[in-house]
C-alpha cells in the first residue's frame, strides 16, 4: 500500500471515528437528560436507589431503540420493496425520539428557561399587585378630596341656611333650625370620613413599599413554598385593611342614607330639644359627588393570591413544559417575545429555544448516524449474478472488468461510472451490488471525476467515459481472487 492510500485510508478512519464519537456524545447527552427529567415527571426521592436503576434501564431501552431504529432506517427503502420495513423503523424512530424528548423536556427546561420564566411571572404578578394598591391609593385621594369639597360646600349651606334659609327650597327660614343641623351633619360626617381616608392612604404607601421589597427579594432557586405564603398572607391583610374595609363600607351606607331621593327622607335631630325628624333636603350637587366617591368604593377589588412558580415542584415544572410543547406544536398559539408579554403563562420564545434542545440533539444524531453510514444498495437476484458471471467464456467478468480495474499492492479498486447508460455498464454495477452483498466489497468512493482516475487506473478509462463520474469500489485481493476462481469453475459446470 503506497502511502497516499494509507493518508486516505488514515483520513477516511478518522472522519467515520469523530462521527461515531459525536454520535456517542449526543445519545449520552440525550439519555442523561431523558433520565434526569423521567426521575423529576416521576417524583422519585433521591434515595431510591432501585427506581433510579430500574428508570436508568427503561431509558436505556429506549435510547437503543432510537439508535438501533436510526442505523436501520434508509431513505430509499421507503419508495422500494422494503417500504413497509423502512416506515416500521422510521416509525420506531419517531416514537421513541418523541419520548426521550418528552422526558428531557423538564431538564431542559430547567436549566435553560425555569429561572427566567420564574423571576417574569414573579414580576408580572407583584407588579400587579403594586399597579393594584396604586390605582387604590389614587382612587383614595380622589374620595379624600371630594369628601373634604362636600364637607366644604355642606358647611357653606348650614350657614347660608343659618343667615337666609331656603338651601333645601321651600319658604325660607332665617335661623338655626332642622336644615341648619341637617347640612351642619352633612359636613361634619363627610369630614370624618376624609380623615379615615386619609389614614388609610398614608398606610397604603407602606404597602406599596412593602410589595417593591418582596420585587427585590424574590429568589426562583431559594424556598419559594415559604416566601408564596408570606406573600399571599400579606395580600390577605391587605384585603381586610383597604379593600374589605370597615370604614369604607360604613362611608357607602352613609353617602347613600344623604343622597339621591334618600335625601327626602334624612333623620335629624335637633340640637336644642333631642327630638328626631325626617327632613327632605335635595340637593343635586351634594348626590352627583356623593355618587362619584360611592362608584370609587364599588371599583376597588380585592387582590387575588398569587401562585409562584416554583422550579424544585415536578408537577409545574412538566406542566410548564408540556404548556410549551402544546404551543410548539399548536400553528395558530400565539408565541411572544419577551417585551410583548402581558400575562405570566405566555409563552416566549426563549422558552419555545430550551425544550428545542432536546429535538435538536435527537435530530443530530439521525442526520450525523445517516451521513456516517455507508449506502445501503438494493440486494440482487441470483440469476442475474448468475447470468452476469456465465456468459459465452467463463473468464468473461475478468475480461471485462480489466478496463475498470486497478491493482493496488493488498487490494483492487474498481470504479465504475455513474451515468453510463448501456447494459455493459449496468451489467458491472449489478455484479458490484452482488459483491457488496456478500461483504466482498466496499464503497471506497462515492464521486470521483474521470480526470483523477489516471493515476491508478488506464487511460482508456477516461478516453471511453470522459463526462463521466465514477463510483470506486475497494475489494481485498485475495477475496476477489478466490471468489472469481470458485465462480469460473461454477461458470464451467453450469456451461457444460
Amino acid at each position: 500500500m503506497t502511502e497516499r492510500e494509507k493518508a486516505i485510508k488514515r483520513r477516511s478512519n478518522r472522519e467515520k471515528w469523530s462521527l461515531r464519537a459525536m454520535i456517542a456524545l449526543f445519545s449520552i447527552i440525550s439519555f442523561y437528560t431523558s433520565y434526569t427529567g423521567i426521575l423529576k415527571l416521576a417524583g422519585v426521592s433521591e434515595y431510591n436507589y432501585i427506581l433510579k436503576i430500574f428508570m436508568a434501564i427503561l431509558i436505556f431501552g429506549l435510547q437503543f431503540a432510537l439508535v438501533f431504529s436510526v442505523n436501520a432506517f434508509y431513505i430509499k427503502d421507503i419508495f422500494k420493496k422494503h417500504w413497509l420495513k423502512a416506515i416500521s423503523v422510521l416509525l420506531i424512530y419517531l416514537i421513541t425520539m418523541t419520548m426521550s424528548v418528552t422526558f428531557s423536556f423538564s431538564y431542559w427546561y430547567e436549566e435553560f428557561s425555569a429561572e427566567n420564566y420564574a423571576k417574569r411571572s414573579s414580576e408580572m404578578q407583584l407588579n400587579s399587585v403594586k399597579e393594584s394598591l396604586l390605582k387604590t391609593k389614587n382612587s383614595f385621594s380622589f374620595m379624600k378630596e371630594s369628601l373634604n369639597d362636600l364637607s366644604k360646600y355642606s358647611a357653606s349651606k348650614s350657614n347660608r341656611e343659618k343667615s337666609m334659609g331656603g338651601t333645601c327650597g321651600g319658604v325660607p327660614k332665617i335661623g338655626v333650625g332642622p336644615f341648619t343641623w341637617l347640612r351642619a351633619d352633612d359636613a361634619k360626617y363627610t369630614k370624618s370620613y376624609s380623615e379615615e381616608i386619609q389614614k388609610l392612604q398614608t398606610s397604603l404607601d407602606k404597602e406599596i413599599d412593602q410589595v417593591s421589597n418582596y420585587l427585590a427579594t424574590f429568589d426562583p432557586k431559594g424556598d419559594v413554598v415559604q416566601f408564596n405564603n408570606k406573600v399571599n398572607s400579606r395580600i390577605k391583610t391587605i384585603n381586610v385593611k383597604f379593600f374589605n374595609n370597615q370604614t369604607l363600607s360604613e362611608l357607602k351606607a352613609m353617602l347613600l342614607k344623604r343622597s339621591g331621593t334618600n335625601r327626602r327622607h334624612i333623620r335629624v335631630v335637633s340640637k336644642k330639644t333631642n327630638n328626631i325628624s325626617n327632613e327632605s333636603c335635595p340637593d343635586f350637587k351634594f348626590t352627583l359627588k356623593a355618587r362619584q366617591v360611592i362608584s370609587r368604593i364599588n371599583a376597588l377589588k380585592p387582590i387575588e393570591t398569587l401562585d409562584f412558580f416554583d422550579m424544585s415542584d415536578t408537577q409545574k415544572l412538566f406542566g410548564r413544559t408540556t404548556g410549551v410543547l402544546l404551543a410548539l406544536v399548536n400553528p395558530a398559539y400565539d408565541i411572544k417575545d419577551s417585551d410583548e408579554i402581558d400575562d405570566p403563562s405566555d409563552i416566549t420564545y426563549d422558552d419555545i429555544y430550551a425544550v428545542s434542545a432536546g429535538f435538536v440533539i435527537d435530530f443530530l444524531i439521525l442526520l450525523m448516524a445517516l451521513y456516517a453510514k455507508e449506502p445501503k444498495e438494493d440486494l440482487v437476484p441470483i440469476d442475474t449474478v448468475k447470468k452476469i458471471l456465465n456468459g459465452d467464456y467463463p473468464n468473461e467478468v475478468l475480461n471485462k472488468l480489466r478496463l475498470f480495474l486497478a491493482e493496488m499492492s493488498a487490494f483492487y479498486l474498481i470504479a465504475i461510472p455513474n451515468d453510463a447508460d448501456d447494459e455493459e455498464i449496468e451489467n458491472q454495477k449489478q455484479f458490484m451490488l452482488y459483491m457488496q452483498q456478500n461483504k466482498l466489497a466496499t464503497l471506497y468512493i462515492n464521486e470521483l471525476k474521470a480526470n483523477r482516475l489516471n493515476e491508478y487506473f488506464s487511460p482508456r478509462l477516461e478516453a471511453t467515459y470522459p463526462d463521466s463520474t465514477f463510483r470506486v469500489y475497494k475489494i481485498d485481493k485475495s477475496k476477489f481472487n478466490k471468489f472469481i476462481l470458485q465462480n469460473i469453475e461454477e461458470g464451467v459446470r453450469y456451461a457444460k
